[in-house]
C-alpha cells in the first residue's frame, strides 16, 4: 500500500493573483547569502498560461499498485457516498480508463526522463477541475454535459511542465486537457510592474469575454482567467511562482489603500483601512464559494454552521491576499471583524432565501 499522505503532499496549491508576491519570491530565491542586503536583479521571465476553468476542483491520484484516490481541493478520500457534485461516482465508473491514462503520462515522463528512478509509493496526481452541467453558473462552460478537464499533472512527487502532457486526454471517456484551448505567453518584467499587468490583463479579459475552451465543443460565452506558470524548467514546478490572472465579473477589485496620517488615531485609521479592503474582497464569488464549501465537505447549511462559513472566508483572503495585507500593514485582528461584519448578514440572507424557495 502507497505511504504517501494525500492530505500532506498531494492537495492542489493555492495560487496567488499578486504579482508582486511572484517577484519578491524570485528575489528571494536569487538573493546571496554571502550578500543577503544586495541589490537583487532578476531579468525578465517567460510565463506560460492556459485558461482557468471554472468548476469545482477535483484530483485523481493513482499510486504504484494501482489503487485510485479521488480528492477535492477540501476532501481527501472522496467516494460514492462522500462525494463533491457527483466526481468520485463518475470516475469510479472510469478505471480501466484512469488506470489507462495513469500509463500513458508516465511513459511519456520516461521517454521526457531516461534513466531516472520513479518512486515506489509516489502517486501520478491529475489535477483539474469537474466542470459543467449545474456545478458553476454564468460561464461558457456551464452549458457543456459534466467532464474533467486536467490543469496540471503531477509525476514522482514533481510538478510536470503542461506543454510536455498537453496532447494527453481521454475524450471517449470526458476527460480532457485544459491545453485543448491553447496556451497564452507573457513576461513577467520584474522592474515594470505596470507593463506586466497591461499584458496579462489585455489576455485575461479576450478570455473572460469568450471562453476558449469551451469554443473548442462549439459553445460561446464567458470565462474566467488564465493560470500562469514560469517556462523556465529552474523554476516551473516551483508552485510558489504560479499565479492566476481574472477577467470580467471575476477580476479582483483593486483600489487605493487607505494612508496612514501623522498623528491620527491608530486604531481609527486601522480600522477604517480593514474595512476598506474587507469590502473588496469579501465579493460575492468569495462569498458563494464560500457556501460550496460548507456543501462540499458535508456541513449542513443551518444557522449552527456560521462558524465554518466565517472561518473559511476569513482564512480564504488572508491566505489569498497576503501579499498585499503585507505590503500594506492591514492589520489582521480587524480586517477579519470586518469580514465578519459583511459575511454574517449575507450567510443569514443566503439561508433566509433558500428557507423561501
Amino acid at each position: 500500500m502507497a505511504t504517501t499522505d494525500p492530505a500532506q503532499s498531494t492537495l492542489y496549491p493555492k495560487i496567488t493573483t499578486h504579482i508582486p508576491e511572484i517577484i519578491e519570491q524570485l528575489r528571494r530565491m536569487n538573493r546571496d547569502p554571502a550578500q543577503p542586503e544586495a541589490n537583487i536583479i532578476v531579468d525578465p521571465m517567460p510565463f506560460i498560461g492556459t485558461v482557468k476553468l471554472h468548476g469545482t476542483h477535483a484530483d485523481i491520484l493513482v499510486y504504484p499498485d494501482n489503487r485510485i484516490v479521488f480528492q477535492s481541493r477540501n476532501i481527501t478520500g472522496l467516494s460514492v457516498g462522500k462525494d463533491n457534485q457527483g466526481f468520485a461516482a463518475d470516475m469510479s465508473e472510469k478505471t480501466a480508463a484512469v488506470l489507462g491514462l495513469r500509463d500513458v503520462y508516465l511513459a511519456r515522463w520516461k521517454e521526457l526522463n531516461p534513466g531516472a528512478r520513479f518512486g515506489e509509493d509516489s502517486p501520478v496526481v491529475m489535477a483539474g477541475e469537474w466542470i459543467g452541467d449545474k456545478i458553476q453558473k454564468d460561464v461558457a462552460i456551464a452549458q457543456l454535459s459534466r467532464r474533467f478537464g486536467i490543469v496540471s499533472v503531477n509525476i514522482n512527487g514533481t510538478w510536470q511542465k503542461d506543454e510536455e502532457y498537453s496532447d494527453i486526454s481521454l475524450p471517449d471517456y470526458d476527460i480532457y486537457n485544459a491545453s485543448r484551448a491553447g496556451v497564452f505567453h507573457t513576461t513577467l518584467y520584474p522592474d515594470d510592474y505596470e507593463r506586466t499587468v497591461s499584458e496579462i490583463e489585455r489576455m485575461t479579459e479576450e478570455v473572460a469575454a469568450h471562453c476558449p475552451f469551451a469554443a473548442t465543443f462549439g459553445i460561446s460565452g464567458l470565462g474566467e482567467g488564465i493560470v500562469w506558470k514560469p517556462v523556465a524548467p529552474r523554476y516551473n514546478a516551483d508552485t510558489s511562482l504560479w499565479f492566476k490572472s481574472k477577467g470580467g465579473k471575476f477580476k479582483p477589485t483593486f483600489f487605493r489603500f487607505p494612508k496612514h496620517h501623522e498623528g491620527a488615531d491608530v486604531i481609527k485609521e486601522r480600522r477604517k483601512a480593514a474595512a476598506t479592503v474587507a469590502a473588496a474582497w469579501c465579493s460575492q464569488q468569495r462569498l458563494e464559494q464560500g457556501w460550496d464549501v460548507l456543501r462540499e465537505k458535508g456541513i449542513e447549511r443551518v444557522v449552527r454552521a456560521l462558524g465554518d462559513f466565517l472561518k473559511w472566508i476569513q482564512h480564504d483572503i488572508l491566505e489569498e491576499e497576503k501579499g498585499h495585507i503585507k505590503e500594506h500593514g492591514v492589520d489582521e485582528a480587524a480586517l477579519k471583524i470586518e469580514i465578519a461584519k459583511i459575511a454574517k448578514p449575507w450567510y443569514r440572507a443566503k439561508l433566509r432565501e433558500c428557507d423561501a424557495r
